[in-house]
């Protein structure tokens, strides 16, 4: 690594934290296409840590590029952030900071939130419906840390195509392999370009680099954003998308915090279990059983409801897979 390289650490939601390194001019070019998807900006407010890339870019890096002040709030995430009639605010947002965004009112032209760093949630939607209107807008980042920005989309509470992507300029979509004969248009989501980072100690990026999406092309520079490979499962013959079930559950059970994680099966080769967070004590693995049997007839229902004291998370919202493991050992749970 020079002088000129920052390293970037993975989320370490599976296990073992990986180092990804990037020059200086990869940084000053993401921020640069940052810039022209998001528009004017006079000021930044930041809930994002800046020791993970997504902090770094829009935290740092962007309002240094803009000439513009930047406000951190990372370490106070349901601060409402200020505002002068009229100011273009960016809000470089987590997935928790759309629960705190639902008390904004009046005016909101000019403020812009940007989404990144896991799925729109449930309070995301209702952020945006809330605010319809009122000129608020929102952007969402698709990216890793071994890729930077990948691709993006608008946010709105009725989008005409919910799913689809544009690439940034300097990203190639790989479109040579094909994961489902069936649907043969369906591939998981493999990007070359000139901002892909390199592991640390090695000299060269990787390229290209798969991530763990589920994508169908849509012309050239789109694509539709199916969902997480790893998170696409077929039971006894039919598929099931594991965001659709958490989504499930907590439209059921509002205020339950939950995940859902693919797991191997001697019977039926794919199945999967569900880890689940209720402050109330009112919901019980019966209950969330119940609901996805009726939700989704035909498919099998979690092959394990186990209720933990809390979903652990990294400082980004990611699920800490190995925690949250270890915090079932022991827990309730409710086995098929």
């Amino acid at each position: 690594m020079t002088s000129t390289d920052e390293e970037f650490a993975t989320s370490g939601t599976c296990g073992e934290s990986v180092v990804w390194t990037r020059t200086r001019d990869q940084l000053f070019s993401e921020v640069t296409l940052l810039a022209e998807v998001l528009g004017p900006v006079d000021r930044v407010v930041n809930y994002a840590p800046t020791t993970h890339l997504y902090g770094r870019l829009l935290g740092d890096l962007l309002p240094a590029h803009l000439n513009v002040p930047v406000r951190h709030l990372w370490d106070t995430p349901w601060q409402v952030p200020d505002r002068t009639p009229g100011e273009r605010v960016l809000l470089v947002c987590l997935p928790s900071t759309w629960l705190m965004l639902r008390s904004l009112a009046g005016d909101l032209g000019g403020v812009i939130a940007v989404h990144s760093t896991g799925p729109v949630t449930p309070a995301t939607r209702q952020t945006l419906t809330r605010l319809a209107g009122s000129g608020f807008r929102a952007v969402e980042i698709l990216g890793s840390t071994e890729t930077g920005a990948v691709a993006h989309r608008t946010l709105s509470p009725r989008p005409a195509r919910a799913s689809v992507w544009t690439l940034f300029p300097d990203v190639d979509l790989v479109t040579d392999l094909v994961t489902d004969p069936v649907s043969p248009t369906e591939q998981p989501l493999r990007v070359r370009g000139p901002r892909n980072a390199r592991l640390a100690g090695q000299d060269r990026p990787a390229e290209p680099v798969s991530l763990e999406d589920l994508v169908r092309p849509v012309g050239k520079r789109q694509f539709e954003l199916l969902g997480r490979a790893t998170r696409l499962i077929k039971i006894n013959g039919r598929r099931l998308r594991l965001d659709d079930v958490e989504h499930e559950v907590r439209v059921r059970f509002p205020g339950v915090d939950l995940v859902c994680l693919p797991r191997r099966d001697e019977v039926r080769a794919e199945h999967y279990e569900l880890f689940y967070a209720d402050d109330t004590g009112l919901v019980t693995g019966q209950d969330v059983q119940a609901a996805l049997a009726k939700a989704f007839q035909g498919v099998p229902v979690p092959r394990r409801v186990v209720r933990v004291a809390a979903v652990p998370r990294s400082a980004t919202g990611k699920v800490r897979i190995d925690r949250l493991l270890a915090a079932a050992r022991g827990a309730v749970e409710n086995a098929l």
